[in-house]
């Protein structure tokens, strides 16, 4: 089925179900289970959580999969998922003349080349004729204010960042849209916690390429987008980000274990989820990178219950505040229990350490928590 926009086609609510992987979800429509093209590769952590509504449309009957996601319905507003629409959808609202900002340029070419990286649009500013290569990026990563790109690390992302530089060397004007599916959002911040090297790269060419962001208002049947409104991007804010903060350990115990934990000794760990918090108030990065290699010398207690540790995923939050303790407390109300005494030799609290018999990552209320502490306790700083 080719999707053109706006999205004149019948589209069907369905419940998520489960992840089968990056292309690949399970639903439930009309009570019945089915498999749905995902075309989206990102982590969605905090928009694809068992229970979610979709909206999916019907494939052809030549698709190896029945149906494809469209959107996911984020309190009362759905989030676009399929990013492949995105640039089509960019390209009609600037041939519309509803983007504000680039009120004078026209599309000129879809999918060019330049150097090893193809670009989305090709803009021509219709007085001057001056030409803008542009590379349009799908945001679905916010809080109550603020979004943040990628939601995973992006190697792809930076790539191109640094390519429109060196585009602009030559004389090309290069260009990044970042565009927000939430409307009710008012400022767009690359995602240091997430990617650190894609937002120092994005930091350091912003007086090098154009860097905008926009935020999208759908109609109540999401067919069409309502409303464009750009926002702002705290620059002076971005450069006082340092590589340093709070991290989350999140991983899985097969089976259960008996382990000499260093000066706790012997500790009994229930087979199931931990979630381990842990600070590095300089050099985070090499925090966390100490922590994924298997060749060290045993130091810290999670150094004993890492090696058999599976599924392991790394959650960074930078930060100039030392929250690890705040959010030790807090994972304590939500977890079904504390590892006593487990990485808190250093502080008052009862434990750094959550045991989860499901996965934690599957949770509203963990997410919730991650999106306050990555996003929402920045919005004092720009109100």
């Amino acid at each position: 089925m080719k999707i053109e926009y706006p999205f004149n086609f019948k589209k069907i609510e369905a419940t998520f179900l489960k992840r089968i992987n990056r292309f690949v979800v399970k639903v439930k429509i009309e009570g019945k289970e089915e498999l749905a093209y995902l075309p989206n590769p990102g982590r969605l952590w905090e928009l694809l959580l068992p229970g979610k509504i979709l909206l999916v449309f019907k494939n052809k009957n030549t698709s190896q999969l029945t149906y494809t996601v469209l959107a996911c319905k984020k309190d009362s507003n759905y989030i676009l998922l399929h990013t492949h629409l995105t640039n089509k959808i960019i390209k009609k609202l600037i041939e519309d003349k509803k983007i504000e900002f680039w009120g004078n340029y026209q599309v000129l070419k879809e999918e060019t080349k330049f150097n090893s990286s193809r670009f989305d649009l090709v803009l021509e500013d219709k007085n001057t004729l001056e030409k803008l290569v542009l590379e349009i990026k799908t945001c679905t990563l916010f809080g109550e204010k603020i979004a943040m790109f990628p939601d995973a690390e992006t190697k792809r992302g930076t790539r191109h960042i640094l390519e429109l530089n060196e585009l602009g060397k030559k004389g090309i004007k290069g260009g990044v849209l970042f565009v927000v599916m939430n409307p009710e959002i008012k400022y767009f911040l690359p995602a240091y916690h997430i990617d650190y090297q894609f937002s120092k790269a994005l930091i350091e060419a912003r007086n090098k390429i154009e860097i905008k962001a926009i935020a999208l208002r759908w109609d109540k049947t999401f067919t069409y987008v309502k409303e464009v409104k750009e926002l702002e991007i705290p620059f002076d804010f971005l450069e006082k980000i340092e590589d340093k903060g709070i991290y989350l350990l999140v991983f899985k115990l097969k089976n259960k274990e008996n382990l000499e934990i260093g000066s706790l000794g012997k500790m009994i760990f229930e087979k199931g989820y931990y979630v381990y918090v842990g600070s590095a108030m300089k050099n985070l990065t090499k925090r966390i990178n100490r922590h994924l290699r298997k060749d060290k010398k045993l130091k810290w207690h999670i150094d004993y219950l890492i090696s058999k540790a599976q599924n392991l995923k790394v959650i960074p939050i930078r930060s100039f505040e030392k929250l690890e303790c705040k959010i030790a407390k807090e994972l304590s109300l939500i977890s079904q229990k504390t590892v006593p005494d487990f990485g808190a030799s250093d502080c008052r609290c009862k434990s750094h350490l959550f045991y989860f018999s499901e996965n934690p990552l599957e949770k509203e209320e963990f997410q919730r928590l991650i999106i306050e502490y990555r996003i929402n306790r920045l919005n004092y700083v720009f109100t």
